[in-house]
């Protein structure tokens, strides 16, 4: 494993505790005298990388943040330091979200070094992605690895050859966030369906958590590669995406999916790839990293964090498994088709099943005969970036919302506001005004049902159960995990057969709606808002009141 990294020159501060907060500007003038001066943040994130898929797709996440703050890391003098100008301070305000300050360049200027560490059971892996000069900007102890493999096991790596790199992990986690002024949150880039990638990530999550929860409140959130149906080279990829599972539902706060087939359709069908390379699969989920985390880096008239991301896309205990699109996503050639700049445009796009990176129908209308519910967006977030006004935003994702609309069937009812939103004043620097949608969709069942129906099929005949009993995960922790995957499939299956109106008034009378209660609990609450809406009870303020005997 690698050794932990002594205290560098930087922005120095506390134990992290607490959550960065910033005020936020909801003035739809987006003047830069108006918005106020740029300043320090103080919402720190730290990566972690983990596997060779995470690595992979973390790396061009930090492809993405070097170039949109101009960092330099080709010429080697300058590697690490900022070379926007003084009309450009905006871009510099921001980077200790994810970056440290480290000791000065040859030019006395300041370097910064990513808060990330790259752990991987293959240092040849890790080797090859921090070979070229985009791979010199890590710390080297940031690197941590070693050459035993984890045979594509999720329980070698947890329980034979991931503890002591955990405990290096942890190591340098816990420094890092002492040197925060207030650490907003870890975020993970992984793959389930390999050992590493499954397996050292649930290790990395249980320690982080139980460390996090003494020293700080903070979001933990991951971007997650899981199983695809049709593109598989691993054969025991349903039991590692099964106990997988399990930890995200159990220790993390919100975890984007993607996967390979949505990737790779992408970037055939949107963006004209013939044959889809691993590196521009990854920039697809660099480019939704670097969207929702726009908010954090960059000013503008709607700001935003992790927490209150959390808080808008999460409306249930457990339900937090998100499903992302971006926008524009369109061939070079295609571009000069497209109205730069649309918010109608964009809004349209973002919505479209082709944008979605990961394989489900999230406008599937249903089919009553064939007892398949509707996909219904539970909670979602607009991720906006580029000269966009408020006003015209809140129209636009009103009209896609309001009663009658095209989406309405899918919005229900039951949570008024279904999409929130924060607007970043800075355009990307390849893409230019763009969107990044993530919706809490029920659609999502369909992921864990495709898991569920390959681990059947193995689990039916005993297949290759002794290699996950050879390192300490029993046959009972097999099922457990494919009880998880039955609980989070009926969790969202549940929430998209709910009715959207639990009262009924077409009758003139106001009545509980039987098929909308499940339980007694339902049943209470529908008793008491029927009580609540009563005539003896409700107040209108368009009625005179009654007198007074």
């Amino acid at each position: 494993g690698g050794t932990p990294l002594a205290s560098p020159q930087g922005i120095g501060g506390t134990l992290g505790g607490g959550l960065g907060r910033t005020k936020t500007a909801l003035d739809d003038d987006r003047d830069d005298k108006k918005i106020g001066p740029c300043v320090k943040s103080g919402r720190e994130i730290i990566q972690i990388q983990v596997g060779k898929a995470g690595c992979g797709m973390g790396h061009e996440f930090i492809r993405d943040l070097v170039e949109e703050h101009k960092i330099e890391y080709l010429n080697e003098e300058l590697r690490g330091t900022c070379t926007a100008t003084e009309a450009e301070a905006h871009i510099e305000a921001h980077l200790d979200v994810f970056f440290n300050e480290g000791l000065p360049s040859a030019s006395r200027k300041t370097r910064y070094v990513p808060r990330c560490l790259l752990v991987d059971l293959n240092m040849q892996d890790l080797a090859q992605m921090t070979s070229g000069p985009l791979g010199h900007l890590y710390r080297p102890e940031s690197i941590i690895g070693n050459d035993e493999g984890s045979g594509n096991c999720y329980a070698k790596a947890f329980h034979t050859e991931g503890p002591d790199l955990a405990d290096n992990v942890l190591d340098l986690v816990r420094k890092e966030t002492e040197r925060c002024n207030c650490l907003q949150g870890l975020q993970f880039c992984h793959a389930i369906a390999g050992g590493t990638g499954s397996g050292l990530t649930s290790l990395l999550l249980r320690s982080l958590r139980d460390y996090l929860d003494r020293g700080s409140k903070c979001i933990m959130q991951t971007f997650t590669l899981v199983p695809a149906p049709g593109v598989s080279d691993i054969t025991v990829e349903p039991y590692n995406a099964a106990l997988a599972y399990q930890d995200l539902l159990e220790y993390t706060d919100q975890c984007f999916f993607f996967d390979n087939a949505a990737l790779g359709d992408i970037c055939q069908k949107s963006m004209g790839s013939e044959v889809p390379k691993r590196k521009e699969m990854n920039n697809i989920v660099a480019l939704c990293m670097s969207g929702l985390t726009s908010g954090l880096r960059f000013k503008g008239p709607l700001n935003a964090d992790l927490w209150k991301m959390h808080t808008n896309l999460v409306p249930f205990k457990n339900a937090h498994f998100l499903i992302s699109s971006f926008a524009p996503l369109h061939s070079k050639a295609a571009k000069v088709y497209r109205q730069s700049g649309s918010v109608l445009d964009l809004a349209q796009q973002m919505l479209m099943k082709d944008n979605v990176t990961v394989k489900c129908d999230p406008l599937n209308p249903g089919d009553v005969h064939n007892n398949i519910s509707r996909a219904r967006i539970l909670a979602s977030w607009a991720s906006w970036r580029g000269g966009f006004r408020t006003q015209e935003v809140d129209r636009i994702l009103h009209s896609m919302t309001k009663p009658g609309s095209r989406f309405d069937i899918h919005y229900p009812d039951w949570i008024p506001n279904p999409i929130a939103s924060n607007i970043c004043m800075q355009e990307h620097v390849e893409y230019g005004s763009s969107v990044v949608y993530v919706a809490n969709n029920t659609a999502v069942a369909e992921v864990v049902e495709h898991t569920a129906k390959q681990w059947d099929k193995l689990f039916s005949h005993a297949s290759y159960l002794h290699m996950f009993h050879r390192d300490g995960i029993s046959k009972d922790d097999m099922q457990e995990s494919r009880g998880i995957l039955q609980y989070v499939k009926e969790l969202y299956s549940e929430l998209a057969r709910r009715e959207d109106k639990i009262l009924d008034d077409t009758g003139g009378r106001l009545q509980i709606n039987d098929r909308a209660i499940d339980n007694a609990d339902q049943e209470n609450i529908a008793t008491e808002l029927k009580e609540l809406l009563s005539d003896d009870m409700a107040i209108y303020m368009d009625r005179p009141p009654r007198a007074v005997r």
